[in-house]
């Protein structure tokens, strides 16, 4: 062949001559190439005739990559007649030229265009051979053509190739990626002599479509048939085994390969170790790393075992098996890095996420989500906001998980700026998108802002109506909470558990013990599934409403109790005093095998601080420790310290508190303070201010209870000091305030006002209480505390003997103390008051605390 010059191919330079104004003579040296870039410039048929007649003459229409480029240009203008002659010319046949077109249209991934190519041929007559057929069935397969290959199989058919096996086999492995398993059977059933191709296309429909007993049988019938299974067989068998978790069979499998000496490499390898991993036998999965040339594993096995070490709980082989990895992807970093979230350890999640990006690892939406989540957890808005930049750098959208999350960071760190700023970008907001918004303005404390925020809410779920409800819960907002859910019922919203609990939380704290009653009624009545959360909250609302019996009796009807269920209970009798039945609840839970947590120890320890019981506090405290591998924190500490002030044993509290770990706070020199305060010694009650006010220097509670000390030992010069110093430094006393609930309506009342409708009738009831109080020759300084209105406001307002119960925020005086006992006695009536540190049931003259 001529070789053409430069300078002929630079003059036939597609983009600045027509073909048609070129001779015959100057395109008689060309090299295919500039043939095909001739070609492309061609826009119809006389512009290719003066081409056309060069191949001829030049007998390049022979080469097939030229031909192959011909019939391409001539079927895109629409010229069969014209392709189906060029063909006549060529020394190949037809058909082949055709097949070999079809070849390079799917080597270049063009499979729809395919069947374009072969309803041309059958256009234009030419003869369909076994590779075509081959060609077409691929090209369905590739393209998911469902329909397209139900035709070429018809066409088969009409060729006479239906008994063609390896056509056959091509049609059932078609038809299996359709799942359309009764075409696949009929297939294999109709085949005379089934080779191994044919039986594992059918066990792999099986497996495709779930059916993976019917794979496994068909195992046995391939071994009754004579043929030998092979690697591919295998893969299908154990996935089949893996989805079906059979492991005894999946083991069964794995013998036979190697008693086979079948090949275990590469997907193979892989599918043995997830079948393993996803079977729980982690040893087993790892034992197949030791057998390989760590160089034969590729990352997919890596990757696999790491995951099942994280699944398996077991954070640290897998951090050990992930740092062996010569090779990491993507989804090997996520799995590590969402392990370590998984098992909240956050601060090691994100490091490996520093680290992933230290690398050029580039992260998805999942790791970022996974990282943004993190750092909700540690509070590291630095790094949440670095995350938001390279998420802008990378050009990803908003939306989704990834803005959802964005949204959530800021919410959650309380930037409501930077959180509003975010939601107004996201593409489209979910209900996710709206509650996390909400969420923030729920946690700017602003009640008004966030009730207008979810007014504007387009479609409210039970998220954005608990979380709602839950701030009004938080923030002691009792009436707003019932009346929200009142809201909730008319919207035909059904409430679900963590509404009821969240409710609960609210009469617990507030003492609405009716509304809580009503509550538990309306649980019943609407067959709520009464899980342990819910169970948990029901017994802590009735402890918390001085009811420990009903309580218990609805703790004796539980089938299922868990530690939270039984740790209530114990909470419930340790908070009124009653010590030997909370540690008779503690050693049934352990009959039981119930494993207390430190949550459990802290109402037990208080239930011995609180009914005296030294010896058995000091038991627990160590059991604690020596059985059940707890530490103790500082609340079991304080537990202990309250305990051994409350009889008086100061000098041992205070060698206690210098053997603690780590540093005494406001809690556990708050309790020493009160126990001095009992039991009248000055001096330490000094020592524990000192160590009090170091620490939170605007204590007001701290100042008031050191100046009731100096009062009650007759130091005024001293009280007026410490007064002194509390108003110099600015720090105001909290107003004490208490709570009754009457006919279902909760009344507020604070020290010394009188803005109640009833005022007049309740000074009135004052007036001649305190007639009885001189009588008895008691003292009455405090007339106008909140516990004193609010229970007078409850003889007036209640019949009969009912209880009165009252709420208050702060720990009940010794002045209010005899003034109930009096009239618990005067009136008949028992009075439950429910102070910031326990319980007084008074009746007939006495307390449940045995003052």
């Amino acid at each position: 062949m001529a070789i053409a010059s430069p300078i002929v191919c630079s003059s036939l330079s597609p983009s600045t001559h027509k073909l048609n104004v070129i001779s015959p003579t100057s395109i008689s040296v060309l090299r295919p190439n500039c043939i095909i870039a001739l070609l492309k410039s061609c826009s119809n048929v006389r512009e290719f005739s003066s081409l056309h007649a060069h191949l001829i003459t030049s007998n390049l229409i022979n080469d097939s990559l030229i031909t192959s480029h011909v019939l391409r240009f001539l079927i895109s203008i629409d010229e069969l007649d014209y392709a189906h002659q060029i063909c006549s010319y060529t020394f190949e046949p037809e058909t082949i030229i055709w097949n070999t077109f079809i070849k390079n249209q799917l080597k270049e991934g063009f499979p729809e265009e395919v069947f374009m190519t072969y309803y041309h041929m059958v256009t234009q007559g030419v003869v369909l051979d076994l590779s075509t057929f081959h060609f077409l069935l691929h090209a369905c397969s590739r393209n998911f053509a469902l329909q397209q290959g139900s035709e070429v199989h018809g066409r088969i058919l009409k060729s006479g190739f239906g008994a063609n096996k390896s056509l056959n086999n091509n049609l059932m492995g078609m038809y299996s990626k359709y799942g359309k398993v009764e075409e696949v059977r009929q297939l294999f059933e109709k085949l005379p002599h089934k080779d191994v191709v044919s039986w594992n296309t059918m066990i792999s429909c099986f497996v495709s479509v779930g059916m993976y007993r019917e794979a496994l049988h068909l195992f046995d019938e391939m071994m009754m048939g004579g043929v030998k299974p092979d690697e591919i067989t295998m893969l299908s068998l154990v996935s089949a085994c893996t989805k079906l978790r059979d492991l005894e069979m999946g083991k069964k499998f794995h013998v036979y390969i190697e008693d086979n000496n079948l090949q275990i490499d590469g997907s193979l390898l892989n599918c043995l170790a997830d079948m393993y991993v996803k079977c729980g036998k982690m040893e087993e999965a790892h034992r197949l790393l030791g057998r390989c040339q760590k160089s034969e594993v590729d990352v997919v096995m890596w990757t696999t075992l790491v995951s099942g070490y994280v699944k398996a709980n077991k954070i640290e082989e897998a951090r050990s098996l992930f740092d062996q990895m010569a090779e990491r992807n993507l989804i090997s970093w996520t799995i590590m890095i969402s392990g370590y979230a998984q098992f909240g350890r956050y601060f090691e999640s994100l490091d490996l996420f520093r680290q992933m990006r230290f690398e050029n690892v580039s992260p998805d939406e999942v790791v970022l989500v996974t990282a943004l989540s993190a750092c909700i957890h540690v509070e590291d808005f630095a790094l949440g906001r670095a995350i938001h930049g390279l998420i802008m750098r990378y050009g990803m959208t908003f939306d989704g998980f990834l803005g959802n999350a964005l949204l959530d960071l800021y919410a959650k760190c309380e930037k409501l700026d930077e959180a509003c700023i975010v939601f107004e970008q996201l593409p489209c907001r979910s209900a996710v998108s709206w509650n996390s918004m909400l969420d923030g303005f729920c946690r700017s404390g602003d009640v008004d802002k966030a009730r207008s925020f979810f007014n504007s809410i387009p479609e409210k779920d039970i998220v954005s109506w608990n979380t709602m409800l839950n701030f009004y819960v938080k923030h002691v907002l009792f009436t707003e909470s019932f009346g929200f859910f009142q809201e909730m019922q008319l919207s035909n919203v059904k409430p679900d558990n963590i509404t009821l609990i969240g409710l609960l939380s609210s009469c617990a704290r507030v003492g609405a013990l009716n509304h809580g009653i009503w509550l538990h009624v309306y649980i019943k009545k609407n067959d709520i599934g009464l899980d342990s959360l819910l169970a948990t909250a029901l017994i802590d609302m009735y402890g918390k409403c001085g009811c420990a019996e009903i309580a218990y009796s609805f703790f004796s009807e539980l089938t299922e109790r868990n530690v939270f269920v039984w740790t209530a209970m114990i909470a419930a009798y340790a908070m009124e005093g009653q010590a030997h039945k909370a540690i008779d609840i503690y050693l049934e839970m352990e009959v039981m095998g119930i494993k207390p947590d430190y949550v459990t120890f802290i109402a037990l320890l208080s239930a011995c601080s609180h009914g005296g019981l030294v010896d058995e506090g000091y038991k627990y405290f160590n059991k604690m420790r020596t059985l059940y591998n707890i530490n103790p924190k500082i609340q079991h500490y304080g537990c202990i310290v309250d305990l051994l002030g409350r009889i008086g044993r100061l000098e041992e509290a205070v060698k206690f508190i210098e053997t603690m770990p780590m540093e005494p706070d406001v809690s556990i020199w708050s309790s020493l303070m009160r126990a001095c305060g009992s039991h009248h010694n000055v001096e330490l009650a000094e020592f524990a201010f000192k160590h009090l006010i170091e620490i939170d220097p605007i204590n007001d509670g701290a100042f008031v209870l050191l100046s009731n000390i100096y009062a009650n030992a007759g130091r005024w010069d001293d009280v007026s000091k410490v007064r002194r110093k509390l108003h110099d430094t600015g720090v105001r006393k909290q107003p004490g305030f208490s709570l009754i609930e009457q006919n279902g309506v909760l009344h507020k009342f604070t020290a010394g006002e009188f803005s109640n409708p009833q005022s007049a009738e309740i000074c009135s009831m004052l007036e001649e209480i305190e007639r009885r109080l001189i009588k008895q020759q008691l003292p009455d300084t405090s007339s106008q505390h909140s516990e004193r209105l609010a229970v007078a406001f409850g003889l007036i307002n209640s019949q009969g003997k009912s209880t009165i119960r009252v709420v208050n925020n702060i720990r009940i005086c010794g002045d209010c103390h005899s003034f109930m006992k009096v009239v618990s006695q005067a009136y008949g009536r028992e009075i439950v008051i429910r102070d910031i540190y326990r319980f007084h049931r008074f009746k007939d003259g006495y307390c449940s605390c045995k003052d």
